[in-house]
């Protein structure tokens, strides 16, 4: 087991507990923040985006609290509490039985999970950005026990439109490195979704010449540790072919590394990519995957 403590430096957070009972205890999550979620853009396209909370499986009707006290406004599904120190918690797929403007007191009701759900969106707002509710020092207690999985290294080129793996005992040409990573929950949510996969907190990747000279340094493909991603970098964080968790369906996370590296910049020969996934608590998934560069060779 590998621990990169350096890369877990945990930013100003407050403590507060879990939103369902028991406060004191985790619960089991099956979406964080920044992972891929879809929709259908007003021209029939479909559009990535990047999820803004944390989904914390529950039961249908199970009752949902405050983690903190707060001001309400109320929507048809959702509750929001504002903080006078500029921070708001956003819990959703709730039926709420506060009202807009009430006071609520910590560990207070707040509604309960809407049928079909299965679970309560959770978020953690700062001055109207949102944060992750799973950074250190933040949700409490939370514990990230599972080691990432960085599952396959891949070689790509684009052709007709679309990506189609290169062998990688001959690379030529201008190519994209991909990842396909991934990390287990904590607590397995109950099924249908208890095959679901985690996205990794940080995914990062460097080219090591098989001829014993220094590898490159370190290049940061995905940071998902502390804030929501603007919708812009989607496509430059997830590569096609990424989807997120579905009943009965584990997500499928693939990261672009690199998107286009011409290869004749590099002397013909053997290399190996190295690709380390990250989780909350330092822990680390590495792997390696052998090139060979081999352009003017028939």
């Amino acid at each position: 087991m590998v621990v990169l403590a350096g890369l877990v430096t945990p930013c100003a957070a407050h403590a507060y507990s879990w939103p369902l009972k028991p406060f004191d205890r985790m619960h089991p999550i099956r979406g964080t923040l920044d992972d891929p979620r879809f929709h259908v853009s007003p021209d029939l396209t479909s559009k990535g985006t990047f999820h803004f909370g944390v989904d914390i499986s529950a039961p249908d009707g199970t009752p949902v609290y405050a983690v903190e006290p707060g001001t309400v406004v109320r929507g048809p599904d959702r509750v929001s509490l504002r903080r006078p120190n500029r921070r708001e918690f956003g819990y959703w797929h709730v039926r709420p039985v506060v009202r807009t403007g009430q006071h609520v007191r910590m560990h207070q009701l707040l509604g309960y999970v809407i049928p079909g759900w299965g679970h309560v969106h959770f978020t953690e707002t700062v001055a109207g950005r949102y944060r992750n509710p799973l950074r250190p020092g933040a949700l409490t207690p939370f514990k990230d026990v599972s080691t990432p999985v960085v599952a396959r290294i891949s070689v790509e080129q684009l052709a007709d439109h679309s990506l189609q793996a290169v062998s990688t005992s001959s690379v030529s040409g201008t190519v994209a490195f991909i990842a396909d990573a991934y990390e287990l929950p904590p607590l397995a949510p109950p099924a249908p979704w208890d095959r679901a996969h985690l996205v990794p907190s940080l995914v990062r990747w460097r080219l090591i010449p098989g001829t014993g000279d220094p590898p490159t340094s370190w290049r940061v493909a995905a940071d998902f540790r502390f804030r929501l991603l603007p919708a812009s970098a989607y496509g430059a964080i997830y590569a096609p072919g990424t989807y997120q968790n579905k009943p009965n369906r584990p997500g499928d996370y693939r990261f672009w590394l690199v998107k286009n590296v011409d290869t004749t910049s590099l002397p013909n020969g053997t290399y190996y990519i190295e690709v380390q996934a990250v989780n909350l608590a330092g822990l680390v998934g590495d792997a390696q995957q052998q090139i060979t560069i081999a352009n003017g060779q028939s």
